[in-house]
């Protein structure tokens, strides 16, 4: 396909500019992606331990995530091994597992001790993702309609502290970062969506997919957008900061911004401030990563993670592979685990403490630790807000005044790769309506409708 000379810049290299980035090429477009950090892939990056590559997150790729699928077809040959789900809770001093194995059966045992009308309210959410594929992501009719009769109250309002604690909680501390209390049931299908998948994993990790994309890529690692430029209430270009302490404006005829909502909200309030005010209305909250390798398996075949209450600051804790279980994850997300990121508390501090609480359970020692790698992700996970859809509606609405800027983020479809994928997916489509040739050989071509966005 004949490469389009329309130049468009794709700000943000993680999961959703990546996704812009790729679906433009589909479409003849050689975008160029600005990221601030060296590499990319934000919290679908990588770091070391020794030799061997650790995926910081991102690494489950669910059985419906067909986009990514596609994506990673696209970039070669990568095999896929099965991890399914398997998460265990404590109850009374005991260790109960829900493994996507024997689904049904362990999902029983693990909700056993739950009052029956919480579980019936989770059966009937259940049956409508399961019916309707599009409940698994935000602003699906049917969770929107719950969301306007009941978002006036967060979860924890609506389901009991047990149920919350037992089943809500492992879930929205993993996926949101958020206590029951600081999410809402019409966002609550994103999580239901990615609790009935079942998971897979690539053999070669993440970042062997992400070295591959980079060859297809125009990249500026290691630079941050300062400023939109605007002319004639249009996007101009971008003002640039690199590694290097130099600054640079550079044309563009259109920008996706495909950052975190808090971050694309500090870019376009000197544009728009009512944009601004609605992107800055959507929650984020921090998370730690920690992962450390040991000299023998610390979880077994049967058990191979362990969430926590919320009085703990680890949330989870599982092993990294179905057979790589000598490497486990340390998750610090929720409020405890917040109190412990605004102190600035060391790494070292965290993967201690991790180990402490996990301890408790499954036997595991600092004397066993060969080596452990961590990043801290803030902004973190996204936990959307109440009354999401209208958010949604707001940025939509207000993007339209601003001339070939485009917006896609986790808080579009929500925060799942394949979330971040369809949203990348919709912006490009409605995005490539807008300039199909050169703006400058033909200025009629630029349009200001329709616009991308939302859903």
């Amino acid at each position: 396909m004949k490469e389009s000379h329309v130049k468009w810049a794709v700000v943000g290299g993680g999961i959703s500019g990546i996704a812009a980035a790729y679906f433009l090429r589909e479409r003849g477009v050689n975008a160029e992606i600005i990221e601030k950090d060296a590499t990319l892939g934000g919290r679908i990056g990588s770091g070391r331990i020794g030799p061997r590559s650790i995926d910081f997150g991102g690494k489950n790729i669910g059985r419906h995530y067909k986009l990514f699928r596609d994506f990673s077809r696209s970039l070669g040959d990568y095999t896929y091994e099965p991890f399914g789900i398997n998460s265990s809770r404590v109850r009374n001093g005991k260790i109960v597992t829900l493994d996507s194995s024997r689904r049904f059966r362990s999902t029983f045992n693990f909700l056993r001790d739950c009052p029956k009308r919480d579980v019936l309210l989770l059966a009937y959410l259940c049956a409508h993702v399961l019916i309707n594929k599009n409940n698994r992501y935000l602003g699906s009719r049917f969770f929107s309609a719950l969301g306007e009769r009941h978002d006036k109250t967060p979860l924890d309002m609506i389901f009991s502290r047990h149920f919350c604690n037992a089943a809500v909680r492992p879930m929205s501390v993993r996926m949101n970062g958020a206590e029951p209390d600081e999410i809402y049931l019409g966002n609550f299908g994103t999580n239901i969506g990615m609790w009935l998948d079942s998971y897979d994993q690539l053999q070669s990790g993440m970042s062997t997919l992400l070295d591959a994309f980079q060859h297809t890529a125009r990249l500026l690692l290691g630079t941050r957008v300062d400023q939109l430029l605007m002319q004639n209430n249009r996007i101009a270009g971008l003002r640039l900061s690199h590694a290097d302490g130099t600054t640079e404006e550079r044309e563009y005829d259109n920008v996706i911004l495909a950052t975190p909502a808090c971050v694309t909200a500090d870019l376009v309030r000197h544009v728009d401030a009512s944009l601004a005010d609605a992107l800055s209305r959507i929650k984020y909250y921090p998370v730690m990563v920690a992962i450390a390798e040991y000299q023998r398996d610390i979880f077994s075949p049967e058990v191979r993670a362990l969430v926590f209450g919320p009085q703990d600051p680890l949330s989870n804790a599982g092993a990294y592979g179905v057979t790589c279980r000598n490497i486990v994850r340390y998750t610090f997300s929720g409020r405890a685990a917040r109190a412990m990121i605004e102190e600035g508390i060391s790494p070292e501090c965290f993967i201690e403490l991790g180990e402490t609480t996990l301890n408790r359970y499954i036997p595991v020692k600092a004397n066993e630790r060969r080596a452990f790698v961590s990043r801290l992700f803030d902004p973190g996970l996204c936990a959307y807000g109440p009354y999401h859809a209208r958010i949604l509606d707001a940025i939509d609405h207000a993007s339209r005044s601003i001339c070939n800027l485009f917006i896609t983020g986790d808080y579009i479809r929500g925060a799942s790769i394949e979330a971040c994928m369809q949203a990348s997916k919709a912006t490009v489509t409605r995005g490539a309506a807008v300039l199909p040739t050169d703006a400058r050989s033909n200025p009629s071509a630029s349009t200001c409708e329709p616009r991308a966005s939302t859903y």
